[in-house]
């Protein structure tokens, strides 16, 4: 695969890595599991778009970062009902 597509790649994990801890963050408390997911779901995706932007495209890490800082900050502050 293209180092550029996978730098997007990388993006979307950084994206689900934030929502996932700022959804656990705002619900009943961490658990072991999802520490593991979001941890490894937002290595996995800091390591695909580190190597991209490493080749020259950095759109996907700059993508990747504020996105999951606004996804965890979205899930933190939305009120649910529940």
């Amino acid at each position: 695969m293209d180092t550029h597509l996978l730098g997007y790649v990388g993006a979307v994990c950084l994206i689900a890595g934030g929502v996932g801890w700022g959804a656990q963050v705002a619900g009943h408390g961490v658990t072991g599991r999802m520490l593991v997911l979001t941890v490894a779901l937002s290595a996995v995706g800091l390591t695909l778009a580190a190597r991209a932007f490493l080749a020259g495209h950095d759109l996907p890490l700059i993508l990747g970062a504020v996105g999951a800082l606004a996804g965890a900050t979205l899930m933190v502050f939305t009120r649910r009902d529940e």
